[in-house]
């Protein structure tokens, strides 16, 4: 499994509401593991414990380590087993379709309450981890009783049944053809369908491809899908951005360097093409190259070998490389800024992703499937929010359409419906729910250039607010009457008026 997938599962109600409940109940600690290690660390985070003994190992020598290597090893052993710590750990298995993708896991007790003080872990504590407070943090370990441990095993039970149901939810939403698209993109407009047409041909290729669009537009879910589905899909993916990056660093972290290659290098790297050998290297915004960076990049296409910074001799570079840019190349090779050789090399395989402005046609889809993924988030939007979503151009894309879905699990979690007041301001506006939207009428701005008259304004106006009140209360008269402060029958009047009854 990638980490979003986990990183989604890590943030279901359920899995933190028992999390909560176990550390509340019992000071044991619950996380999800799969065969990297715990979740938490993989997403350069730290286990959040509320066992001082776990803390202290983790922080000791080479206790990320020790502790990751633990989980490992979950799926060869016993569901109940002695972590490197001494402390008890129960697993249990995430099991869809007959294959274990990770763990939800408990931990963080001792198994008896021999010895008060406990001595041989408290040595070992101290070894690992120099803590004059040792005897107190293994002092204040839990001890469960057989009616806690049975509580933890129902606990971890119930997480790895949601996380079951919520994973064969998605990858049911994902097949379904409510959801129109292909390999997680999403759509159904004619341009999209262009693209749809040509991933699957350029995915079998080995030749280096080149991914154009807009920021947002999704050029690196593009990029995993050509992975996931072509030839090298059993090998890494890697993804690494160009931009603001000095060449020194970017030249070290894509072909690694040897030891004592430059202060500070006192390990050996590999580097981002040795990590990704057998596999894929993405590399975003590949225009904000230096002329530099350029030609070694150019080198390592043509030859397929790079140099590790300080090394005399070169590697093989078995990667297939996507590159990816919003920048227009052609012009940027006619200015001068980006060689001409370098730009033929990469445009090998082109895959253009449109900005959303020209798929409007797609985001109530693109909407549906981000509200399935948003916790707290209602699950239906109004027609009057959504008329604001589809007049708003999106010049963030893709990407900025998420981020609004995401912000309404805040604005609009107490609703049964997306409605325009939940929406952020730009969107809202685009809709017209505002005064200054609506006072700017084709009337208004007549009247404004001594082209129309007063009435004819202040008309348009009012006729504008009723029918935006119309649809923020879906028609409620008496609730609209009341906020505009006027009676029941002035409004009635203005509807007949206004022909929007």
């Amino acid at each position: 499994m990638d980490l979003d997938s986990l990183g989604r599962w890590d943030n279901l109600r359920g899995v933190k509401v028992a999390r909560r409940l176990l550390e509340r109940a019992h000071g044991v600690t619950l996380a999800i593991a799969d065969t990297e290690g715990l979740l938490a660390h993989q997403r350069s985070g730290v286990l959040a414990t509320p066992v001082a003994v776990c803390r202290a190992f983790l922080f000791g020598r080479d206790g990320f380590t020790q502790c990751d290597a633990h989980y490992r090893a979950l799926g060869r052993g016993e569901p109940e087993a002695e972590c490197h710590a001494g402390l008890t750990t129960l697993a249990t298995p995430i099991v869809i379709e007959g294959e274990v993708l990770a763990h939800v896991v408990a931990t963080g007790w001792a198994a008896t309450t021999e010895e008060p003080e406990r001595p041989a872990l408290v040595t070992r504590l101290r070894e690992s981890a120099p803590n004059d407070d040792a005897s107190e943090a293994v002092r204040r370990l839990p001890v469960l009783d057989r009616g806690a441990l049975a509580s933890v095993r129902a606990a971890l039970e119930g997480v790895a049944e949601e996380i079951v149901a919520h994973e064969q939810d998605r990858r049911a939403r994902r097949a379904s053809p409510d959801a129109p698209g292909l390999w997680g993109m999403i759509g159904r407009s004619p341009v999209m369908a262009a693209v749809f047409d040509l991933l699957p041909k350029l995915a079998q290729s080995d030749a280096t491809a080149l991914v154009l669009g807009e920021s947002g537009t999704g050029k690196e879910l593009a990029a995993r899908a050509l992975h996931d589905n072509g030839p090298r899909a059993k090998g890494p993916f890697v993804a690494q951005s160009c931009g603001a990056m000095s060449d020194e660093l970017l030249e070290s972290l894509l072909f690694g360097h040897v030891r004592g290659a430059f202060s500070g290098a006192e390990r050996p790297s590999s580097g981002l093409f040795g990590t990704a050998d057998g596999g894929t290297l993405f590399l975003d915004e590949v225009g904000e190259m230096s002329p530099a960076m350029q030609a070694k990049l150019l080198r390592v296409l043509q030859d397929r070998k790079y140099t590790p910074v300080g090394a005399t001799a070169p590697r093989a570079a078995d990667v297939r490389v996507v590159a990816a840019t919003h920048r227009d190349l052609r012009a940027m090779v006619d200015a001068g800024a980006f060689r001409e050789d370098l730009y033929f090399r990469l445009h090998v395989l082109v895959l253009k992703l449109p900005p959303l402005r020209e798929r409007t046609g797609d985001i109530p889809l693109l909407v549906g499937g981000f509200l399935a993924h948003v916790e707290g988030a209602p699950r239906k939007i109004g027609d009057a929010a959504l008329e604001c979503i589809e007049r708003y151009e999106w010049p963030g894309n893709v990407r900025e359409l998420r981020a609004e879905v995401e912000r309404w699990a805040v604005t609009a979690a107490d609703s049964l419906a997306v409605e325009p007041r939940h929406l952020s301001p730009a969107v809202r506006e685009a809709g017209g729910y505002d005064v200054a939207a609506a006072a700017s009428t084709p009337e208004a701005r007549a009247a404004a250039e001594g082209g129309g008259t007063l009435a004819e304004a202040i008309e348009s106006l009012e006729r504008a607010i009723i029918r935006r009140g119309l649809e923020r209360t879906d028609g409620n008269r008496t609730q609209l009457a009341k906020e505009l402060d006027i009676s029941r029958t002035t409004l009635a009047d203005r509807l007949k008026r206004y022909d929007l009854e």
